[in-house]
Order: structure tokens, then C-alpha cells, then sequence
């Protein structure tokens, strides 16, 4: 299904997967298990839908009917996966389980309250007096210890704010990457030390603030924007 969708449309469009790569910057490896439709091969149903968005993206193409499809499929297998229901047990219980009970109604109850009765309220004074288990736990349980603090000292700060789902990909000092899609509300905050690559798949729906400036939304709603903090930075 979503498998020959995706690779119907990348045909029609004379592109290869590794060209797709080159333009998304989404692995080869997971763009071929998409058209394989080997989804367990891709770290996370959020990854496979923000993947199958780009991917058709990068074709000029409506994403929705993809996704649909996706969801279709998903469906389709967990319900494939449920086992059969089996019929309740029914569970025989001997005559000395059901005697139990009333052992211990009129035997053991009787002896207990025998035993107390017969206590005398100087032990039980000692008892309230005394230092008890609980007293001694307690004063082993330390101080709660107070957080640190992030150290922001002498970095870069990038705050991302989503109001619409987004999708982003993200680049810090050329070593750590991020793929994701933020929920509106969702708010994420990341470090570095010389630079952030950025690009977005919805520039409308998020709002930037760098090193405490607020940026606001990097482009228009609906648009694929790519930018390089702070060199992007208008002054």
C-alpha cells in the first residue's frame, strides 16, 4: 500500500533514494524501509510520519493520503497481532481452602484478642515511649538535595516554541543531530557552542528566540525554511 505509493510517485519523478537523501538529509536506510514498508526499521511512529511528509515533499506532493494510508496499515496489523480471547477458567477450590476462613474467624481472631487483653498498660507504654522502627527509618532519609542549575556559560541557546505540528531537523556544531515533530505547546531548549543548523517543515508553525532574542516564526506558514543561527540572524 504505502510502499508502492511512495515509490510510484519517486518514479514518476525520476529521483533516486539516495538523491531524496541528499535533499531531506533523511538516511538512505530509512527511506528504503519506508517503500519496503519495514517501519519497525525506523526509531518511532512520529519519525515514520514526519519521514513519509518530507519524503513526498521533496516530490511536490500533497503528504495527507500518504499518512492515511500509513494509519490504514497500522491498524490492519495490530489487529492481525490480538490474540484470540480465550474462555474464563473456572476454578475449583478444595474444601480445606473454604475451611480456611473460618479457621481463622473463630480460632486465631479469639486467641489474639486473648493475648492483648492480657498485656499490661505498662508494655504498652513502653511501646508509645519508645523509639519505634519507623522513627529510626526516618531519621536515616537525608536532606532532599536541591538541583543544579544548566550551566549556559559561554554557549548558544535555542529555544524552539511549536503552535502548530512541525516537523524539524536539527544540526548543533556539526556533530548532534535532532529529527522531530513538535505537538503544539511543546516547547524544546538546546546548547551549543558555535552554531545551529535548522530546517523546518512548517516555518509558520514554531517561534524561535536565540540567546534570549526573541526571533518569532523563521518563515511562512506551510514553507520548508532552512537557516543557520546565529549567521542568519537579522540585525
Amino acid at each position: 500500500m504505502l510502499g508502492e505509493y511512495l515509490r510510484k510517485h519517486r518514479e514518476e519523478a525520476n529521483l533516486s533514494l539516495k538523491e531524496i537523501s541528499l535533499i531531506t538529509r533523511i538516511r538512505c536506510e530509512y527511506l528504503k524501509a519506508l517503500e519496503n514498508e519495514e517501519f519497525e526499521k525506523i526509531p518511532g511512529e512520529v519519525f515514520v510520519k514526519g519521514y513519509i511528509r518530507e519524503f513526498l515533499k521533496t516530490l511536490s506532493i500533497e503528504p495527507s493520503e500518504a499518512v492515511r494510508l500509513y494509519n490504514e496499515q497500522m491498524k490492519a496489523r495490530l489487529a492481525a497481532q490480538e490474540p484470540l480471547l480465550l474462555p474464563p477458567r473456572k476454578i475449583k477450590l478444595s474444601p480445606q481452602v473454604l475451611l480456611y476462613p473460618l479457621v481463622v474467624l473463630f480460632i486465631v481472631v479469639p486467641m489474639i484478642m486473648l493475648y492483648s487483653h492480657n498485656k499490661s498498660p505498662n508494655d504498652l507504654a513502653g511501646k508509645v515511649k519508645g523509639e519505634s522502627n519507623i522513627d529510626r527509618v526516618v531519621t536515616m532519609i537525608p536532606n532532599p538535595v536541591e538541583p543544579a542549575e544548566a550551566d549556559y556559560t559561554n554557549k548558544h541557546v535555542l529555544e524552539i516554541r511549536a503552535v502548530e505540528d512541525t516537523w524539524i531537523y536539527l544540526k548543533i556544531d556539526d556533530n548532534l543531530s535532532y529529527s522531530m515533530i513538535l505537538k503544539p505547546g511543546q516547547k524544546r531548549i538546546w546548547t551549543g557552542d558555535r552554531q545551529f543548523f535548522l530546517k523546518v517543515g512548517n516555518a509558520g508553525g514554531i517561534r524561535l528566540t536565540f540567546d534570549g532574542k526573541e526571533l518569532g516564526a523563521p518563515g511562512k506558514r506551510g514553507y520548508v525554511v532552512k537557516l543557520t543561527l546565529p549567521q542568519d540572524i537579522k540585525e
